[in-house]
């Protein structure tokens, strides 16, 4: 008889980023001889589909292509592509969410498309004894509505607060918070942001950190990579990791500190590791500015540990975290970091200790950059500090068995 306890699993896509990254690293702690683990992707799309631990069944699509478009000018096009009661499913589908656009705008679409495929998603024909929803909205929906599970589990990355959820997604969410039996977020001040919000759920909500492996970390950063060039005359490289979200990210930032930093005639190069919807944003962004040969555009990377190895200043440039597991990955690899400061980066930095903390400007982001470009006692007594700090938390894996116990 299999004594193995049943986990499941549910993210909507697999891309690169911090949700991702932390995943994996958990899948990778966990004990296969304990556990069977099944994942469910709404769509099997993302940069991290391949490196999923092959212990683990990834599980078919639950719902068909068409789906994931709910527009009216797909009616005639789906109406020959699906069977006439999945197209009548569909034309519901499409309905609602185009009503919620005209009415709300786009925030309201999508809430409305997150909790329709909440409800409508099939199920799956097996019971678990834990199903773990690692993606807020409509994984969370989906684990409530339609999974057999003895425990489930949603996960919250953001500092609900300050990501600037509207009044509608907050009275969703307020409904299917309650019928989880545990809630898991990422740092304390997102648990506290969380019970402030939701002081009914005080009782279910669980701090357990992104796992961050430094052992993982430093087998992958001394890979060979041929597309950092150093034939720009550079006084220094400067990285930033993440998906191309300007409101979230700040890449807007970045750019504005680097046009400071070429005005004041700083022989820089900054690589940006990520890629995203707004790739063409960025891009003009980096035109408009005339700083094609100063800030380059990596695209995506799997593996982004020897483009972090190789830099001189990291600098993360975010309006919003919940707690980054890229800044754990750079402190890891013990780099200085210039980081503004939005609500959670003091769980994670001493401002002059372990990192510059900035103002969300790019005025100060560039004077915090020179200031590391000129002070090499400051940035050698970072580097020094980071190297005395413990990074690694892969005892927080034990704390999310308990937690499905």
């Amino acid at each position: 008889m299999d004594s193995k306890r049943k986990l499941l699993f549910i993210m909507d896509t697999f891309p690169l980023g911090g949700i991702s990254k932390s995943l994996l690293a958990l899948l990778n702690e966990l004990n296969y001889n304990k556990y069977e683990i099944d994942m469910l992707l709404m769509r099997q799309e993302g940069i991290f589909v391949p490196m999923i631990p092959k212990q683990v069944t990834l599980l078919p699509e639950p719902l068909s292509i068409e789906f994931r478009d709910p527009h009216p000018k797909n009616f005639l096009k789906n109406l020959s592509n699906l069977p006439f009661s999945e197209w009548l499913k569909w034309m519901g589908f499409s309905m609602k969410c185009s009503f919620a656009r005209i009415m709300g705008g786009l925030h309201r679409h999508i809430q409305v498309m997150d909790v329709w495929l909440g409800k409508n998603t099939p199920s799956i024909n097996k019971h678990y004894d834990a199903a773990i929803a690692y993606q807020g909205g409509r994984c969370i929906y989906y684990l409530v509505e339609k999974v057999d599970a003895k425990v489930k589990i949603g996960y919250v990355h953001t500092d609900y607060k300050m990501s600037e959820v509207d009044y509608m997604l907050k009275t969703v969410d307020k409904y299917y918070f309650p019928r989880l039996n545990a809630i898991v977020t990422i740092s304390p001040k997102c648990k506290q942001s969380l019970i402030e919000e939701f002081p009914e759920i005080a009782d279910k909500v669980n701090v357990i950190e992104n796992i961050c492996s430094p052992r993982l970390i430093y087998s992958m950063a001394n890979k060979q990579i041929n597309d950092f060039d150093e034939s720009h005359d550079v006084e220094v490289k400067i990285v930033t990791m993440g998906r191309f979200d300007i409101q979230v990210k700040g890449i807007d930032i970045a750019i504005g500190a680097a046009k400071i930093l070429k005005d004041k005639g700083v022989k820089f190069r900054w690589y940006f590791v990520g890629d995203g919807n707004q790739r063409t944003e960025v891009e003009k962004l980096i035109f408009d500015n005339a700083l094609q040969n100063d800030v380059i555009l990596l695209g995506a990377k799997a593996n982004p540990y020897p483009y972090i190895q190789q830099c001189d200043i990291y600098v993360q440039p975010s309006r919003f975290e919940g707690k980054s597991v890229a800044l754990d990955e750079v402190k890891a690899l013990h780099k200085p970091v210039v980081v503004t400061n939005f609500s959670t980066v003091y769980d994670q930095f001493v401002d002059g200790k372990t990192a510059l903390i900035c103002d969300m400007n790019p005025a100060d982001v560039a004077h915090q950059i020179k200031r590391l470009i000129i002070d090499k006692e400051l940035r050698n007594s970072l580097i020094s500090n980071l190297q005395q700090e413990k990074v690694g938390n892969e005892e927080q894996a034990q704390i999310f068995e308990s937690l499905i116990s």
